[in-house]
């Protein structure tokens, strides 16, 4: 990836400032359309995932969600799409052994949720974003941003 990961790194700071400062900050992939932050979460790495609104035509096996029902992109539709997976709201992202984390964001004066993270076995975070590529980050609060908005909830499951 050479030069071009310097450059999106570069970028990647610039839209996350706290990446600068991230000891652990580095990107894992490379640039792919094929799934998006919440899937990546989910442990889905070939289609994106979201919920079908009703705005937009619904093409299964392009999207998904667990649920066919027209929602909204809540936190806690969200919460109750990972809860399918095992996961259980939880305090905090702090590390614990034996224990895989998700992180849900939201803006701070909105509901809908924004983006997803997922903490990894050796305690870091990993998040896809948006189009570009994989990151791992050393906290869920690395990534806070006026896009993004800040962690709403923090979710826990025995690692499978």
């Amino acid at each position: 990836m050479g030069k071009r990961v310097e450059e999106i790194g570069k970028l990647l700071c610039r839209i996350f400032p706290r990446l600068a400062s991230d000891q652990n900050f580095k990107i894992t992939s490379k640039k792919t359309s094929d799934y998006n932050c919440i899937a990546w979460a989910y442990n889905i790495d070939n289609r994106w995932m979201w919920p079908n609104t009703g705005e937009h035509p619904f093409l299964d096996g392009v999207d998904y969600w667990p649920d066919n029902s027209v929602m909204r992109p809540t936190i806690e539709n969200f919460i109750q799409a990972f809860k399918l997976k095992g996961y259980e709201c939880c305090e905090n992202g702090d590390f614990e052994e034996g224990y895989q984390k998700v992180a849900l964001y939201a803006k701070p004066e909105s509901d809908e949720c924004t983006h997803a993270a997922r903490q990894l076995r050796n305690g870091f975070w990993t998040s896809k974003i948006g189009h570009l590529e994989d990151i791992q980050h050393g906290t869920a609060y690395t990534i806070e941003n006026n896009s993004y908005g800040e962690v709403r909830c923090f979710m826990k499951r025995v690692f499978q």
